[in-house]
């Protein structure tokens, strides 16, 4: 029993795109309005080249896969490539939106919010995850 779904750039980069959009806007016209309107531009001729840089480091694939090994996800423009075995899990909560795995050794919880996933996907990411904890417990 496994579970493979890719989430979509659109939802996992658009939140991104906004707030950088509207940090840029206020910047520059900040900017402007102090400094003139050559500083302006130089400013938002700075601020585009950063957030080609940043969007070139930091996109990506974004997934999400449980199978026999564990379960391992990247879910947006900013998270990391986070995998967790399914020995190191002590708890699994369902939650409506989300699902908190509570870790053995340090008592760390992970969440993975299941807002990226449509509603029959998250139900069976659910069973899945259930699946491979609740066999470990018996």
């Amino acid at each position: 029993m496994q579970f493979h779904r890719d989430i979509t750039r659109w939802k996992a980069e658009v939140a991104v795109f906004l707030v950088y959009g509207l940090l840029t806007f206020a910047i520059t016209m900040i900017n402007r309005a102090q400094f003139g309107d050559q500083v302006g531009w130089i400013t938002l001729g700075v601020l585009v080249l950063v957030f080609i840089y940043l969007y070139r480091r930091f996109s990506g694939n974004y997934f999400v896969t449980a199978d026999e090994r564990g379960i391992s996800w990247r879910q947006n423009f900013m998270s990391q490539l986070i995998f967790i075995p399914w020995n190191y899990v002590e708890q699994v909560d369902f939650l409506l939106y989300e699902i908190n795995f509570t870790i053995k050794e340090s008592g760390q919880v992970v969440c993975f919010a299941t807002s990226g996933l449509e509603s029959d996907e998250a139900l069976k990411l659910k069973e899945v995850v259930a699946h491979y904890t609740q066999k470990d417990e018996e």
